[in-house]
């Protein structure tokens, strides 16, 4: 897993809250926090491969109700782990932000230790991914001539 504290992380910061995130980022000992005001930025600075993760902080109230305005997340077409910070995660934001291609969906009352191990988390799964499908056997590897018959009798007990 990529340490947190050598991470790269681009956060917009187009409301007071994304600017409040990036502080606590730094507090965490992230070794480099770029705020950038608009998600076009955010996008340009995933493509560019200089990035390890994205955090995009909205800080409006969004009732269940209302749509939100859909954008894909920066890092959806470069392969960056995108995260979203709302004041409040409700299920429907949670399935809309997956659809747009965000990883996770936080919430902005989480302790800070909690959103470092979501950050940790995002970075583990993006290198994980990265690596490909993992291999697994299609058998142990028993001999046939041990194994009896199917019709050799009743179940054994133990």
């Amino acid at each position: 897993m990529k340490s947190i504290r050598r991470a790269r992380v681009v956060v917009v910061t187009n409301s007071e809250y994304g600017l409040l995130l990036a502080a606590r980022l730094r507090r965490m000992d992230v070794a480099r926090v770029t705020e950038v005001p608009h998600l076009e930025e955010a996008r340009r600075c995933c493509q560019s491969g200089d990035v390890d993760a994205c955090i995009v902080a909205l800080n409006d109230r969004v009732p269940d109700t209302i749509p939100i305005a859909e954008s894909d997340a920066p890092g959806r077409g470069s392969g960056v782990p995108s995260l979203m910070v709302v004041a409040t995660a409700t299920p429907y934001l949670r399935k809309s932000a997956r659809r747009c291609g965000y990883l996770v969906v936080v919430s902005g009352q989480i302790p800070p230790r909690m959103l470092y191990r979501r950050i940790g988390a995002a970075l583990q799964r993006w290198r994980a991914a990265s690596r490909g499908p993992r291999q697994t056997f299609r058998s142990i590897g028993v001999p046939v001539q041990g194994l009896r018959s199917l019709d050799a009798g009743g179940p054994t007990l133990h």
